[in-house]
């Protein structure tokens, strides 16, 4: 959305809530002021610094009962989000790995369950 027209922003939002467009890419800040009945998928490229951030993403699925999905990539510059987010959320969220991105290093469940003190 950078260096376009607020009207601009406007069209394409209401061309995506039509369906006449079946994607929308939008940062973070945009985000938050999308409304947008029957999202069905959320698809973080960069997790959220902040985990509160990331579950007002993912909020914009799955409303009022409906399924929806949530797909984060995740690098080794923000595992440490990753592990944040879990545990603000209070569950490790299902990992899947994408070939010749493997894993290098395994994190012990001990620590993904880490809840900080002042969260409990």
């Amino acid at each position: 959305n950078g260096g376009r027209s607020q009207a601009v922003r406007e069209r394409i939002l209401a061309d995506f809530k039509s369906g006449e467009l079946k994607f929308l890419v939008a940062t973070g800040i945009a985000s938050r002021g999308i409304d947008i009945e029957n999202m069905t998928r959320v698809v973080n490229y960069d997790l959220p610094y902040d985990s509160d951030d990331y579950i007002h993403r993912i909020g914009r699925t799955g409303r009022a009962g409906a399924s929806g999905e949530a797909i984060s990539f995740v690098s080794n510059d923000n595992f440490k989000n990753l592990c944040a987010i879990e545990s603000r959320l209070g569950h490790i969220i299902t990992r899947k790995e994408i070939e010749g991105f493997e894993v290098k290093k395994v994190v012990p469940v001990s620590i993904l369950n880490f809840v900080p003190k002042h969260k409990r």
